[in-house]
């Protein structure tokens, strides 16, 4: 075994810990404020270690981004794209986005985020308007098969939905009203799900039910 093949083991692993370490500290508090130094106190890491890894702290922020959205993404569209009844797949989606993909995301990471790097927010966004239209063909497709009231136009709801994320979700709005990225996903699920849903068996509306 040479000397470079167990460099890159040992490389890989310490690379894992600044992107485990910031995803914390970033998540937690944004990166605006955070700097290379503290990371590097953090982790009893010299800067020379850091910097071997990243240019700098956007190219961290950038990567824990990537590597979240990588983590995630395949679950989620398995989800959106699956055959199952659409009911099933709308609270799995919102569950999921709450329990697991945006769990501890503080509002201020995706303040910072849209404000510092914009690129990075734009991939995000398009993100979102790729889920956003699958979950408007979910609502055609829960019509047909009963899950969704016949009633709801799902073009308009599509764009109701879209606008709402767009600027209801918008990091910034979320920050001036106290509001976390997870009270806003669970209150968004249940105005949506408990607004289109046809009642269950036993059921006579979702009126009753608590936001």
């Amino acid at each position: 075994m040479t000397l470079e093949t167990t460099a890159t083991p040992r490389r890989e692993k310490t690379r894992v810990r600044i992107l485990a370490h910031a995803r914390q500290i970033f998540q937690d508090r944004g990166f605006r404020k955070v700097t290379v130094e503290e990371i590097c106190a953090g982790l009893g890491m010299s800067k020379r270690t850091f910097y071997r890894h990243f240019a700098d702290r956007d190219e961290l922020a950038v990567a824990v981004v990537t590597e979240t959205l990588g983590r995630y993404a395949p679950e989620v569209i398995a989800n959106l794209t699956s055959s199952r009844p659409v009911d099933e797949i709308l609270k799995a989606h919102f569950d999921l986005m709450a329990d697991r993909v945006l769990a501890g995301v503080s509002t201020q990471l995706l303040v910072d985020l849209q404000v510092l790097l914009p690129e990075v927010w734009a991939r995000v966004e398009r993100v979102r308007a790729g889920v956003i239209g699958i979950l408007a063909e979910l609502l055609l497709r829960g019509q047909r098969d009963g899950t969704i009231r016949p009633e709801i136009d799902p073009v308009a709801a599509g764009r109701f939905i879209q606008g709402v994320v767009n600027h209801m979700g918008n990091p910034t709005f979320l920050l001036e009203q106290g509001l976390t990225v997870s009270q806003f996903v669970r209150t968004f699920r249940n105005l949506l799900l408990y607004g289109v849903l046809q009642p269950g068996p036993g059921e006579s509306s979702h009126e009753n039910t608590a936001l």
